[in-house]
């Protein structure tokens, strides 16, 4: 049977491990609260971006699909994944979904964002195409490499953790071009002013090339916010991770408590009854 000095330096071991998931919960839960609101606000500057895009053309949302320099049947595969194993079994759950999804007889290029997802698709056989690391900052950084990345292709799958709750989160997958309508379609009609013409006026550079950047930069902003809401259901499961974890730290404490006072009243009695024999053989000489 181990000894209560034993069982009282697991159980400060115990209490140390409590204390750094409540931490590591306690830092979850700020990253959450912040890319919340960063959510909104690229939200928000989607929506005064949109009605001038639609003023440059009369029809914006069909030149976002046919003025980049697309080759037809060009297909790529996108897996947001994290940087690392802190968001448990989803990064397999994005990629089993991904490979899942690929059609036979047109494999499409991979392109992986995250470096677990990256271990992830190497231990399934899958050729990865470009790998970038997951940004490490939650309200400032780029996608524009991973835009040029996709610049030639005609069709853009994503697949990602979409953040539903803080207890619930599960894998999607949406089609970039799409994304960029939908959010374009969530503003107020009566936000688009009286349609600009090149007729009308004199652009430098031409209304096309305005109108490009213009697109890539909404596609920019598409991807932005689907990084940030991986970023925030990782950040969710990360939180529910070490919730179940400080619980369950807590109960071996209870536990190991138990057992240590157990242990340390057994060792008393053993001492007494040491001492008890040791009396009792002095008091019979």
């Amino acid at each position: 049977m181990r000894r209560a000095i034993t069982i009282q330096t697991e159980l400060g071991q115990l209490r140390t491990v409590e204390d750094l998931t409540e931490v590591f919960e306690s830092v979850a839960s700020m990253h959450i609260a912040r890319i919340r609101n960063h959510v909104v606000a690229s939200q928000q500057f989607f929506a005064e971006l949109w009605p001038t895009y639609r003023s440059l053309r009369i029809d914006p949302r069909e030149r976002v699909a046919t003025t980049r320099k697309v080759k037809k049947g060009y297909n790529a595969f996108v897996a947001v994944t994290s940087e690392g194993k802190l968001a448990g079994a989803v990064d397999e759950q994005i990629i089993e979904q991904m490979i899942a999804s690929i059609p036979r007889g047109n494999t499409p290029d991979i392109l992986v964002v995250g470096t677990h997802g990256v271990g992830r698709l190497q231990q399934h056989g899958m050729k990865i195409k470009r790998a970038f690391t997951l940004p490490t900052s939650d309200i400032n950084f780029s996608v524009g490499e991973i835009i040029d990345s996709l610049e030639h292709y005609d069709q853009i799958s994503v697949f990602y953790q979409t953040y539903e709750s803080l207890r619930s989160q599960k894998v999607t997958r949406i089609e970039l071009l799409t994304a960029v309508r939908e959010l374009g379609e969530g503003v107020s009609e009566g936000d688009v002013e009286e349609l600009v013409s090149s007729r009308d006026y004199i652009f430098e550079p031409s209304i096309a090339e305005i109108a490009t950047y213009m697109e890539s930069v909404m596609m920019g902003v598409a991807l932005i916010q689907i990084v940030m809401e991986s970023k925030l259901a990782g950040y969710a499961a990360r939180f529910n991770n070490m919730s179940r974890a400080k619980q369950r730290a807590k109960d071996l404490v209870t536990d190991m408590q138990q057992d240590y006072y157990r242990t340390k009243r057994s060792e008393r009695d053993e001492r007494l009854q040491e001492i008890m024999k040791v009396v009792k053989r002095h008091g019979t000489k």
